[in-house]
């Protein structure tokens, strides 16, 4: 039995940890829409002069369609040195998760309501 778990996986699943993306999160400054966006290390970001990279992005949100223009500076570790934004704000990890967690939470709070008062009716 021991065997086909190796050999199928089992129960165990092991979450895929993305090697070659750097991710980040904004949020429209318009509408309020949150957007998360990879850069490719080897495609997206541009060697800088300081050792680092450097990564140009126009981010259109799904919402109102703004765009949000960024640049970011990396270090060699790929972290966030510092970062220039206009038409919305750079979110953290934990921000974006937050904030999309609240969201969904509100969506089925209506949905409940809403399929509550179409049983009282």
């Amino acid at each position: 039995m021991g065997f086909l778990k190796k050999l199928f996986g089992g129960c165990e699943s092991k979450k895929y940890v993305d090697k070659q993306g750097v991710y980040f999160y904004v949020e429209c400054a318009n509408c309020g829409a949150r957007v998360r966006v990879r850069a490719d290390k080897q495609h997206d970001l541009q060697n800088s002069e300081g050792g680092g990279y450097e990564w140009h992005k126009t981010i259109v949100d799904s919402r109102c369609f703004r765009r949000i223009q960024t640049v970011v500076q990396l270090d060699a570790a790929y972290q966030m040195t510092s970062h220039e934004i206009s038409g919305g704000r750079f979110l953290t990890e934990d921000e974006y998760l937050a904030a999309e967690a609240a969201a969904a939470a509100a969506k089925a709070k209506a949905a409940a309501e809403a399929a509550e008062a179409g049983e009282t009716e």
